[in-house]
């Protein structure tokens, strides 16, 4: 076009405008499609990330989920997530459509000079070399960025949980400066990934401008000895220009691309996890007995938790546990319901061993009753049903016979009434009840009672214990360091434990 206004072919030019503006319409357009297609697969990308990272995370065994805090995985979902999804979408769709643009700016340098191609090309390399120098230096900050995030997630998930403790004891001018600390370091963070990526942009310009001088000086020369036409030349110059921004974003894209590798294995690693211990298919049943057979189980190599421990217990009995603190309780039941798969020796459900059963099932078989029953701040009806579909007898059922029902009087809308962070808004017996009616609408046939009614007044623990042990089809075992009054006879067999071994009460007066 500017060697036709330098001929002064008007007709030409204004024939060749109607092309010009189409050519412009049409990356216009190809911009605005790139644009949209980007924030699209963005969002989706980010939504399929952070809910295939929560599955992960929630599909973690109860044995390796303590490995790192809860508001560590929270970090991971809430800022992980999006540093990764931002560093890898950004940088790929830039990568491919100024990609593109630069293959086809190339091929146009080409057409019209080959030697002014092969320069502007060589000067547009040399200027992503310097830069992708960055590449170990950005991982590495956006890895120790990650790690500090989580540590601040920590600080404040901690000091919200103990907010009563602070209060009570006017501790937060004490406390207050291990989350003042933390989020100091990721500040300071911020601050080193700030000037990382400034440094990079401006390098990447210096080096752009470089190439720009040397091109234009070449080219410059070429057109004064008449071997391009100024038209040429300003074509080159404004291609050159073109195809040097696409190399320059290549220099800027590449090191935050590359250096996101350690977030992603982090992240696919906790998607990706499967079972280490328990893969069985075996269907989970209980129509004779629970065996336990030379139980052995230790936590460290020299220090033994439970040794060559054996005990039966028959369908729908009831047995009783005891024991103090530190005898081994709470491991035998993680034991028994597939927390841990290491031990030694054998548990069998009728004869099938525990490695063998499906871990569905088994969770569909039994349930654990603990102490400290978690409740969601939701109503007490999803409480219950945690989501699932009961039919309405079914569901009744559950209410009554865990004696929910007792209390439904005092709470703001029945079953619909919220619970409150935690069942703050319910009492201690209140929630028991709510967590046995969990396991009684899933009809599960074994009951583990962990110190479950010991934090509640004794004489609704004394009801309560004393309702499971008048269900028939239920297997119950109570592990506890005392059975309540009046209790100790309505008990089939009642065991005790001691340096992780089993013996029945008979047996220690002979």
């Amino acid at each position: 076009m500017i060697d036709l206004i330098v001929s002064g072919n008007m007709s030409g030019f204004l024939d060749f405008l109607w092309v010009a503006g189409a050519a412009v319409m049409g990356i216009a357009l190809g911009y605005f499609l790139d644009g949209i297609a980007e924030k699209w697969f963005t969002a989706k990308f980010w939504e399929s990330l952070r809910n295939d990272l929560y599955d992960g995370v929630m599909k973690r065994s109860v044995t390796h989920f303590p490995e790192k805090d809860t508001a560590v995985y929270m970090s991971y979902i809430n800022s992980t997530v999006g540093t990764v999804v931002q560093n890898l979408t950004r940088p790929v769709f830039y990568l491919i459509s100024y990609g593109v643009s630069a293959v086809v700016v190339l091929g146009i340098m080409i057409w019209y000079s080959p030697l002014l191609a092969v320069l502007s090309f060589a000067c547009g390399a040399l200027s992503i070399i310097l830069p992708l120098s960055f590449n170990k230096r950005f991982g590495k900050l956006m890895t120790e960025s990650v790690e500090l995030a989580a540590a601040m997630s920590v600080q404040l998930k901690e000091s919200l949980n103990g907010h009563e403790v602070i209060a009570s004891y006017g501790a937060f001018p004490n406390l207050r400066w291990r989350f003042i600390k933390a989020s100091s370091d990721v500040a300071r963070m911020d601050k080193k990934m700030g000037v990382t990526i400034a440094e990079l942009e401006n390098i990447g310009r210096f080096m752009d401008r470089l190439a720009w001088v040397v091109t234009f000086f070449v080219a410059g020369t070429m057109a004064v000895r008449g071997d391009i036409t100024v038209g040429t030349l300003v074509l080159f110059i404004s291609l050159f220009g073109f195809f040097s921004s696409c190399l320059t974003v290549y220099a800027q894209m590449l090191p935050l691309l590359l250096s996101n590798r350690e977030n992603i294995k982090l992240l696919l690693g906790i998607i990706d996890e499967k079972s280490r211990e328990f893969t069985g298919s075996e269907p989970a049943h209980l129509e004779d007995a629970l065996e336990i057979c030379g139980l052995s189980f230790r936590y460290k190599e020299d220090i033994p938790v439970i040794e060559n421990l054996d005990l039966t217990i028959h369908k729908n009995e009831k047995v009783a546990l005891i024991g103090a603190s530190g005898c081994g309780k709470s491991t035998l039941i993680r034991l028994l319901t597939g927390c841990y798969g290491d031990y030694k020796g054998a548990v069998l459900y009728d004869g099938v061993e525990l490695h063998d059963i499906d871990p569905e099932g088994l969770r569909r078989l039994l349930t654990v009753i603990h102490q400290n029953t978690f409740l969601f701040n939701d109503t007490l009806r999803f409480n219950i049903c945690l989501g699932e579909d009961f039919t309405d007898e079914d569901f009744a059922r559950a209410v009554w016979l865990s004696g929910v029902e007792r209390f439904l009087g005092n709470i703001p809308g029945g079953l619909d009434g919220d619970c409150g962070e935690n069942g703050s808004k319910l009492s201690g017996g209140e929630r028991q009840r709510i967590a046995l009616a969990r396991a009684l609408i899933r009809d599960v046939k074994v009951l583990i009672l962990d110190e479950g009614v010991s934090a509640i007044d004794v004489a609704t623990a004394n009801e309560i214990e004393q309702e499971l042990l008048d269900m028939k089809d239920l297997t119950l075992l109570t592990v506890t360091h005392r059975i309540k009054d009046g209790l100790t006879q309505q008990y089939d067999r009642i065991m005790t434990m001691k340096d992780g071994t089993v013996k029945e009460e008979q047996e220690l007066f002979e």
